[in-house]
């Protein structure tokens, strides 16, 4: 049996893994590596962006790997990424809640704007088996050029 303070450095190894995984997770969909994103989520990842489909097409839930991909290469011929900047990350075991502002740019249009996001994600064996993304419709829309 583990001492209290044994099961607290695991506790927080766990999380120190989690908060790094969550943000190289930002930071590869910033660069555009799809790939090295895929490393991090789990075969049957279920994705969900919440949101009004006609101001933001890729308002739907998608399950699995493959389709996360092909989701990520739509997303990016829209749009350019040039970061996020992570205000809050609250991380309770496996469970990460996040807000964070993404300034992006519509290859379309050529506008450029912050975008205001929650995420939610769940690890399981380190992986990312869900993760849920709520985006600012009024940024959105700006970004659209509406």
């Amino acid at each position: 049996m583990s001492s209290p303070a044994a099961h607290n450095t695991i506790a927080g190894l766990d999380r120190e893994m989690i908060e790094h995984r969550v943000r190289t997770i930002f930071e590869r969909r910033a660069e555009g590596d799809r790939q090295g994103l895929m490393d991090y989520l789990d075969e049957n990842v279920v994705y969900r962006v919440q949101g009004n489909w006609t101001l933001y097409p890729f308002s739907q839930t998608i399950h699995g790997k493959e389709n996360f991909a092909k989701l990520m290469a739509a997303i990016e011929i829209m749009y350019e990424n040039f970061g996020s900047t992570i205000h809050e990350m609250l991380i309770d075991g496996e469970k990460v809640a996040l807000h964070r502002t993404s300034r992006m740019r519509n290859r379309g249009t050529g506008a450029v704007h912050e975008v205001d996001l929650c995420d939610f994600l769940t690890f399981s064996d380190g992986l990312v088996i869900e993760f849920a993304e709520y985006p600012d419709s009024v940024a959105i829309a700006k970004l659209n050029g509406y």
